[in-house]
């Protein structure tokens, strides 16, 4: 197995963009992750919305129940997964 880093071989107009095209990939790498982040906020917003609460609060809610609620399991579910995701592209965007 070959253990070299790759090497990215940049199109001569980069340079008239900015002087250091490593810089550059890393901000175009930067914004997507920013990117992610905001079309997760976007897919978030409904849940605190509807509960009126954060992820956490909620999740404690549900898990201190004693009665199992589908539709709040269902909405847990998908909203912890949201979270998740979005707790990623925050770790990647840092």
């Amino acid at each position: 197995m070959n253990n070299k880093t790759p090497t990215i071989i940049f199109p001569k107009w980069i340079k008239e963009v900015t002087p250091n095209p490593s810089r550059y990939v890393k901000q175009i790498f930067r914004n997507l992750a920013f990117l992610k982040i905001k079309e997760y906020e976007r897919q978030l917003q409904p849940f605190q919305a509807k509960y009126k609460m954060s992820f956490e609060q909620f999740e404690e809610k549900v898990k201190s129940q004693k009665k199992e609620n589908f539709e709040i399991w269902d909405d847990y579910l998908i909203w912890k997964g949201l979270h998740l995701a979005h707790q990623k592209w925050l770790k990647r965007y840092i």
